[in-house]
């Protein structure tokens, strides 16, 4: 498993960020529009957090295939990273949306650090006995 550190953002806690980047990456195979009831807290990836109950993480896998509904739209997925150019913010939407799928790999952000199990461990986030 690897992980990602989630910062706030703006009015956006790292809760809330980490929750919402998940919930947007469901909603590109599973749009709004088109979810069923049972589906209105869906996500692709877990969250853990930190033992300070701060800071949050995605538990992700970068080789995961996202599939891409014909509705699909990024804007709020995109919208979470307002760190991103114009260009990376088009260039982002414009490969995720001309494709099928896409390996979760293809869309993190340059800004963003993929950690893996033993900087968790190091950096306090995991303990030894929860592995």
């Amino acid at each position: 498993m690897q992980y990602i550190i989630v910062l706030p953002e703006g009015t956006l806690t790292s809760e809330k960020r980490a929750n919402s980047i998940t919930r947007e990456l469901y909603n590109i195979t599973t749009p709004l529009a088109v979810q069923e009831p049972y589906q209105k807290d869906g996500t692709v990836f877990g969250i853990i957090v930190h033992p300070d109950g701060v800071q949050h993480a995605l538990q992700v896998d970068p080789t995961y295939i996202i599939p891409v509904h014909e509705q699909a739209t990024l804007e709020k997925l995109v919208s979470l990273f307002p760190e991103l150019t114009g260009d990376e913010r088009f260039a982002l939407q414009s490969y995720a949306l001309n494709t099928d799928a896409f390996p979760f790999a293809a869309i993190i952000p340059s800004t963003v650090t993929v950690r893996d199990q033993d900087y968790m461990v190091e950096n306090g986030w995991i303990e030894i006995n929860d592995i």
